[in-house]
């Protein structure tokens, strides 16, 4: 099954919560997190430790994952390579030197949000560090995804997934 998704721009957070909660989309929970991003071989994939600091969702704290975001009209669809959950650094760590050997950082950012869900789509709410408010739409038919857009004020649609575009920012900031 492929998900499509897109981000895009937005000007305020309350606005975006508030039109979520008038389209029947229901509130999941709130997160705040980092993360980081690590050095990869080839440049289109992109192997990301997501580590949840609150976590008021059914998730673990720790996420690895490996994929490649692949792009048709400012809709990303990714090709998961691997991802795992773990319940601590240690386990995280461990299972990062056996499967990728030496790993090193390029950068990290943080971003606080709020998830919802309307029938089968997911809708991230986030502020994300360097980059300010942003919306995410994520649905199994492409479709949906047209129809959900024209609900939010977004001020323009992303067509870089985050981590290239954090990659960019961190790389002017330095």
């Amino acid at each position: 099954m492929n998900i499509f998704e897109t981000r895009g721009k937005i000007d305020n957070i309350k606005d975006a919560r508030d039109t979520a909660e008038k389209i029947g989309a229901v509130f999941k929970g709130f997160y705040s997190c980092t993360d980081f991003i690590f050095e990869t071989k080839n440049v289109e994939e992109i192997l990301r430790l997501r580590v949840f600091k609150l976590n008021n969702r059914k998730a673990k704290n720790y996420i690895l994952t490996h994929k490649i975001a692949e792009w048709s009209d400012k809709i990303k669809t990714d090709k998961i390579i691997l991802k795992r959950k773990f319940d601590t650094i240690k386990e995280t760590t461990n299972f990062m030197i056996d499967h990728y050997g030496d790993f090193k950082e390029d950068y990290e950012y943080s971003r606080d949000g709020w998830e919802y869900s309307l029938n089968k789509n997911s809708i991230f709410i986030e502020k994300i560090e360097k980059l300010g408010p942003t919306i995410e739409i994520e649905v199994e038919n492409k479709d949906d995804l047209e129809s959900l857009l024209k609900f939010f004020n977004i001020s323009e649609l992303f067509s870089e997934s985050t981590p290239e575009i954090m990659r960019k920012l961190q790389k002017n900031s330095s």
